[in-house]
Order: structure tokens, then C-alpha cells, then sequence
């Protein structure tokens, strides 16, 4: 799982010294397009050149998801989507505008992408499962677009309601 092998990286890095400088290069680069910050490149660049993870889009959501992993000061919780995190956020505060921004994500474009990710990462408490991220960003422009219906069927809700039939079945 590559998700998982790239959360092991970051976890790695956050263990060192370095962690210090590395957390404010990434989520300095929060700033600029995903991989076009130099500071944060040594923090990202010898994993996605170990997995050969050569393609743009890739690449791009590495760094994407160190930067978001930087911004959260590295709290990881398998399991806890964003999607679910969104949907606990909009709960407690009863906010209308977070379905919105929601439901603006799952429909945005590689180049709104990083933008309506940092929002809504800054929405929520807590920690979040950055390995499912990862492994969710390098599907997302897949034409099935299964990722935004799990992640519509997650905020929704409606995963319970499929998990109990599973358990039924």
C-alpha cells in the first residue's frame, strides 16, 4: 500500500531532529503548487523517486499530503477520513457552509485541488488518516470517480448503513 509505506516516511522523518525545519518547509509549501516549494523537496523527493512514482499528478499529491501531514503537526488516525472528519466537523457546529466547501472539493479540478484541500483540512479537529489520503489523491482523477462517491457515501453518512448490512449479510 503506498499510502501506508509514505505515512511510515513522514513518521520516520517526524521521529528526527529535522522534523522541526521539515514540518515548516511543507507546510510552507502549502503556499505553491504541490512539489514547486525547493525547501520542502529533500522531505519528499528521495521517497517519491524510491516508489518511481514519476507521474505529475503523483508527485504532486506526495507532496500534498506531507504538506497537509505538516499542517496537522503529524496526528494520524487510521480510519479517520477526511470525509468523516468533515462530517463530524459540519455536526458540531451545525454549519451549512461546510457541506458546501464539501461538496466544492469532491468537484474540484487538479487545479483547485490543493487549495479546497487545505481548507477543508483546516476545517476540522483532530487528526486524520493521511495514508487513505494519499492512497484516495492518487485515484481521484480516475473517470469512475469511485473516491468522491465513498467520500459523498462517507460525509453522508450512508457507510454505516452499508457496513450494517454487511454485518447482517
Amino acid at each position: 500500500m503506498r499510502g501506508k509505506a509514505f505515512l511510515d516516511w513522514l513518521e520516520k522523518l517526524k521521529e528526527q531532529k529535522a522534523w522541526t525545519p521539515a514540518r515548516a518547509a511543507l507546510k510552507r509549501s502549502l503556499a505553491f503548487d504541490p512539489g514547486a516549494y525547493p525547501p520542502a523537496m529533500p522531505y519528499v523527493e528521495p521517497f517519491v523517486q524510491k516508489e518511481k512514482e514519476e507521474e505529475d499528478w503523483k508527485r504532486e499529491a506526495h507532496y500534498l499530503v506531507a504538506a497537509l501531514y505538516a499542517l496537522k503537526e503529524g496526528k494520524h488516525q487510521e480510519g479517520r477520513t477526511l470525509a468523516r472528519a468533515l462530517r463530524e466537523a459540519m455536526e458540531a457546529r451545525g454549519s451549512d457552509s461546510l457541506e458546501r466547501r464539501f461538496q466544492a472539493l469532491l468537484d474540484a479540478d487538479r487545479d483547485q485541488l490543493a487549495f479546497r484541500l487545505r481548507q477543508a483540512v483546516g476545517l476540522v479537529e483532530g487528526s486524520l488518516d493521511f495514508a487513505r489520503l494519499l492512497e484516495d489523491l492518487l485515484d481521484w482523477f480516475q473517470p469512475e470517480r469511485r473516491v468522491q462517491a465513498r467520500w459523498a457515501k462517507e460525509f453522508y453518512g450512508k457507510e454505516s448503513v452499508e457496513e450494517e448490512k454487511e454485518v447482517v449479510a
